[in-house]
């Protein structure tokens, strides 16, 4: 599959991931413009949550002329590929962490900034004729070892300073909702909820079309200059011309699409696996509620969830390498953690999943992303470490509010640029190492 480390352009006219929620979902997009303007305000370049938010807000709030161009079709990327855990947060950073770096105060607007990611979501689901497939149930972060329960503990603690509606399940609890031998204690996150990601990526986009935005599909940046002022971009469609553009396209970035952005991110595969249909006694022998979404305390961790549909979709950590992401080993391993999280299931994974797919996220060196400016006239938001599904909604609007002048509220993510990786040409050796040293500590 595409590499951005390695491979020039994702595109054009690459089909949609072999997933789940593509060959399941049936959903009208918006018909995609056939000529690229040659001159427009604003260009955003990648047409998943992040880029649609921002024309959608420049659009219709600013009254811009917005053209948004992706390499493939809308909603290529992670934005249908994810699996649709809509969580309070983004990022490896919780709010414990910001509490120790921004005191209290700093926390609470942190939290409150991501509420204001989720009220966003909650309007794109209302104005989905399926309602995005929502299941609400809450999120646990389940202790997968009983080591590691006195940390999950000491987090719960804190968190529930941020809302209270937060609990916690000791081992006969979370037993009692999840039969697993790696469930030993979990917190329960009741605001979080599962989406269908295709239905939230064409909500979005007919709100941007019928706002004005011009969308553009099979159109990658094939050259990037300045004539007059003004950015241009020669794409596969065309040249277009704007004062401002904004990169939207996050772990899909080309390593060397625009210079300001080089090396700020390390773009790390995650897969999926879904399972045929459980069978009813399948469903009684794990417990699981078909309303959560459940991820482990590992590293590098697992997440489940069941879908509408009765089938059980299992992630975690993909391959290293683009080319290798469709190996069928890493299918196999996530069925053999699938078994190890669920024996009673081991008829059940010793068949071949109905479905498995990859997808690129972005992860940040400092574990949080950024919505910033890298140079005049050029705007990005990256680096939300897998953690994107509800931030992404208010990043959007965020960019767009950047691009316009407008003063953003005082925090992290607004603040400061990417920081670079050291070394970046090894940032590949350093995944593979810090993937070996998290595989020997879960031994």
């Amino acid at each position: 599959m595409y590499d951005p480390l390695v491979d020039n352009c994702p595109g054009p006219a690459q089909p949609h991931a072999r997933s789940y929620w593509q060959a399941t979902t049936k959903t009208q997009l918006p018909q995609p413009s056939a000529i690229l303007p040659e001159r427009t305000d604003c260009i955003v370049i990648g047409a998943g949550y992040t880029g649609l938010n921002a024309a959608l807000e420049l659009a219709k709030r600013f009254g811009q002329k917005v053209v948004l161009i992706d390499a493939n079709r809308i909603g290529w990327g992670c934005s249908t590929r994810n699996a649709g855990f809509a969580m309070p947060g983004t990022g490896r950073l919780g709010y414990g962490d910001w509490q120790k770096r921004l005191g209290d105060s700093g926390a609470r607007a942190i939290q409150a900034e991501y509420q204001r990611g989720f009220d966003r979501l909650e309007q794109h689901l209302e104005l989905c004729p399926q309602q995005l497939q929502v299941q609400r149930g809450g999120y646990l972060k389940v202790a997968h070892q009983p080591s590691a329960v006195e940390g999950l503990r000491n987090s719960y603690q804190t968190l529930k300073e941020f809302d209270p509606n937060t609990r916690w399940l000791d081992s006969d609890a979370i037993q009692a909702r999840i039969r697993s031998p790696q469930a030993h204690a979990a917190i329960h996150f009741p605001q979080s909820f599962g989406i269908n990601p295709v239905l939230l990526t064409a909500s979005i986009a007919r709100q941007a079309s019928e706002a004005g935005v011009t969308l553009v599909e099979d159109a990658p940046v094939q050259h990037w200059d300045k004539v007059g002022g003004l950015h241009r971009l020669h794409t596969a469609k065309g040249r277009v011309c704007a004062p401002n553009i904004i990169i939207a396209t996050n772990g899909y970035t080309p390593n060397h699409l625009h210079p300001s952005i080089h090396g700020r991110t390390l773009p790390v595969l995650s897969s999926v696996i879904v399972t045929r249909p459980l069978h009813a006694e399948e469903r009684q022998a794990i417990g699981l509620s078909s309303s959560e979404l459940v991820m482990d305390t590992r590293t590098l961790k697992y997440y489940y969830r069941l879908l509408p549909d009765g089938r059980l979709l299992f992630g975690g950590r993909g391959a290293i390498r683009g080319k290798d992401a469709g190996h069928p080993r890493y299918a196999r391993h996530l069925l053999q953690a699938l078994r190890g999280s669920f024996p009673a299931l081991r008829e059940l994974t010793s068949e071949p999943a109905d479905y498995y797919w990859s997808g690129w996220v972005s992860v940040a060196l400092d574990d949080y992303p950024r919505v910033y400016s890298p140079e005049e006239g050029v705007y990005t938001s990256m680096g939300y470490c897998g953690a994107g599904v509800t931030f992404t909604q208010i990043a959007g609007q965020r960019l767009a509010e950047l691009v316009m002048g407008e003063e953003l509220p005082p925090l992290p993510f607004y603040q400061s640029p990417l920081p670079e990786f050291p070394f970046p040409h090894f940032r590949r050796v350093g995944q593979w190492a810090f993937y070996q040293l998290a595989r020997w500590r879960s031994l």
